[in-house]
């Protein structure tokens, strides 16, 4: 009988031996993964005087070498994994500190390893009472391979039976090596726990987060959705998908059954120092949790629009879908929005509605169009009668169906208010101290306005995007080509040399705009060349001298020259330096206007404020706000901000979005 001597103090291990069950059930369970075991069962039997006398875990692993047992219990963090990335099998390393046995110790008073290794058998016993010494027995000859983890003297009744739901939590945790490692299965208390069947499918995303510091932080969230119902969870992993901690995800992802995995590099850090239990007071680990719930977010607004478009399609082509061919107008384009949104629910809420037959689909549905267009007062009857749906669930779609709008009238109002909430979102985003310092000028703010061109005017589209000046003439000539003499124009304007400014470079610009001007012969155009500065930079003399230059090389450049053509070129900031303000506010002419040339085309150059450009588009929808009475506030301009990619928004702006929806979800 030989004894083995741990070579560490007794306090460090009892900190060990204080795991919960599930901790240290993974940990054993993980120890067997690492041994390449195929297979794990875990046992669990009755005591004389207890429900839970003895825990066993089995598996048909490579077993512990006899000649590496003091390797693995001599020296606590000795462990040979910190030697290895991969196991034999190829799979990837769990542990590496040498911890996981001692956390066996939490469950029981008594544990028995029984190694089964090349050819041998033999055992190491420790007890909690003297957690130092271990005592290993002889070895005898054996047939297989394998360990045998033997917990005795359970310190008392866990709950951790399958029927107590414990086999779902060993799935969440194992879950990713039992859905990619076909191999791989465990068997709890009887029960295979159910992962590579239960799986819809396991979607990938790189995330990453900075902190206020400027420190960048990568990992990677791994979203598998289930095929049955789940407990939502998301589980922090160190490298190697191997999770230590779950929380909840914070988010609502209607009618999904999901779990999030995030794994980074700075867990293992946290691991490395024992710190793991404290990740949910680490600023590093909640900015990654964060960029991971943002990411949970957008992964299911994909999926809820791809799973509407299936659903429908699937009750257009079984013939119960109520609309046949396109939208007769707007109104009815409404109307089957609306319809399209109630059906989806009801389908969520009842889930009988797909089992039944399709007559009965097809009468309930015929029955839903008609509440639609009479009106939301026939809902809750039919919902009670026809589809026998709870009473709280009648309400909430009565609920969502008289909150929705039903004509054009209520669809144009709609335009009206998101428009007002997107000025209401530019002035968060461009004049909060924190959101105009990290604003972006290309990357971010240039982008949201290249998606609302509207606030300089309704009668523009755009033509050119962060091109130069060689494009825009390219747009100039290709519209010209297009509205006069059928290509004439184009050939004699085709530009062979690039347009340069008077510097001889080729200019960027932010923005071309373009609309017809309406005239009798309805040829006439007008062209709105925008440059855009980052909130933090002042309208000086240099912008606005660039925007004269960029203008003065399209007065020049004879390829430019039509008389049907007026050109506004105009520089946007936050505000004016002194000297530039006085060169924007020139006797005899217009507010903004610092340049102006009739010959030999007519070009006029501004510089503007977006406090300016925000109350001019205001200005436009001055009537209908008034006729609304809709004044938009912070939390729906957040709201709408919540819609753009997230890439384009400052991170001060990504934090107050997650606050208000932080706040939704404690109200909900």
């Amino acid at each position: 009988m030989q004894q083995i001597e741990v070579k560490v103090e007794n306090d460090h291990i009892q900190r060990i031996t204080t795991a919960k069950p599930l901790a240290a059930l993974s940990e054993l369970i993980w120890n067997a993964y690492d041994a390449d075991a195929d297979e794990v069962r875990v046992e669990l039997e009755e005591g004389q005087l207890t429900k839970l006398g003895i825990i066993r875990v089995v598996d048909n692993g490579g077993g512990i070498p006899a000649d590496g047992v003091e390797t693995f219990f001599q020296s606590l963090g000795g462990s040979w994994k910190k030697r290895a990335t991969r196991t034999d099998g190829g799979r990837a390393i769990h542990g590496e500190k040498g911890q996981g046995r001692f956390k066996a110790f939490a469950l029981g008073d008594r544990v028995t390893w029984i190694s089964r290794h090349g050819g041998r058998k033999f055992s190491i016993s420790g007890e909690k009472s003297n957690l130092k010494r271990f005592s290993v027995s002889d070895s005898v000859p054996s047939r297989s391979n394998g360990c045998t983890v033997e917990i005795e003297n359970v310190v008392r009744d866990f709950e951790i039976r399958a029927e107590d739901g414990f086999a779902d939590q060993i799935r969440d945790v194992f879950a990713l090596q039992l859905y990619e490692d076909p191999k791989f299965r465990i068997v709890y208390d009887g029960e295979e726990v159910d992962a590579r069947e239960a799986i819809k499918g396991v979607t990938p995303y790189e995330i990453s987060a900075t902190l206020e510091d400027g420190r960048e932080y990568h990992g990677v969230l791994d979203v598998i959705e289930w095929k049955k119902k789940v407990e939502r969870k998301l589980m922090l992993c160190v490298p190697g998908r191997f999770s230590f901690h779950e929380m909840a995800p914070g988010i609502q992802a209607r009618g999904f059954e999901f779990t999030g995995y995030v794994t980074a590099d700075h867990f293992q850090g946290l691991a490395d120092e024992n710190a793991e239990g404290l990740v949910e007071l680490d600023p590093a680990s909640m900015a990654l949790v964060e960029a991971a719930k943002a990411k949970l977010r957008e992964h299911f607004r994909l999926r809820e629009a791809e799973r509407s478009r299936s659903k429908i399609q699937e009750w257009k082509e079984s013939k119960v879908y109520p609309y046949d061919g396109k939208a007769a107008g707007p109104i009815e384009v409404n109307e089957r929005q609306v319809f399209d949104v109630v059906a989806l629910n009801l389908a969520d809420y009842s889930p009988d509605f797909d089992k039944a037959p399709a007559k009965q689909q097809k009468l309930i549905l015929q029955l839903v169009k008609a509440a639609i267009e009479s009106g939301p007062s026939a809902l809750p009857a039919i919902l009670e009668k026809v589809v026998d749906l709870p009473k709280g669930k009648q309400e909430e779609l009565a609920d969502l169906l008289r909150k929705t709008s039903l004509t054009a009238v209520i669809n144009a109002a709609k335009a009206v208010t998101d428009r007002l909430e997107f000025l209401r979102a530019l002035q968060i985003l461009v004049f909060d101290p924190k959101s105009k310092r990290q604003m972006l000028e290309r990357s971010q703010l240039h982008r949201v306005i290249a998606q609302e061109t509207w606030i300089f005017g309704e009668q523009f589209n755009l033509m050119n995007d962060d091109e130069d000046l060689s494009a825009v003439l390219r747009s100039h000539v290709e519209l010209l080509g297009t509205d006069s003499d059928g290509g004439g124009v184009r050939d004699k304007l085709a530009p062979n040399q690039p347009v340069l400014d008077a510097d001889g470079k080729a200019a960027i610009v932010d923005l071309m705009l373009s609309c017809r001007v309406p005239t009798a012969t309805d040829d006439e155009r007008k062209h709105l060349i925008i440059e855009l500065k980052r909130p933090s930079q002042n309208l000086n003399e240099d912008v606005i001298g660039q925007i004269k230059k960029y203008a003065k090389a399209v007065a020049l450049d004879d390829r430019f020259k039509h008389s049907s053509v007026e050109w506004d070129f105009v520089a946007i900031a936050n505000r004016f330096t002194k000297d530039a303000e006085f060169e924007a506010r020139q006797k005899d002419k217009p507010k903004g206007m610092v340049l102006e040339i009739d010959d030999p085309i007519k070009i006029r150059v501004w510089a503007k404020t977006w406090g300016e450009i925000i109350q001019e588009a205001e200005g436009r929808l001055t009537f209908y706000k008034r006729r609304l009475e809709y004044q938009a506030n912070d939390d729906e301009a957040l709201r709408y901000l919540r819609n753009i990619n997230e890439d384009y928004l400052s991170d001060e702006i990504k934090e107050r979005i997650s606050h208000l929806e932080a706040e939704e979800n404690t109200v909900e």
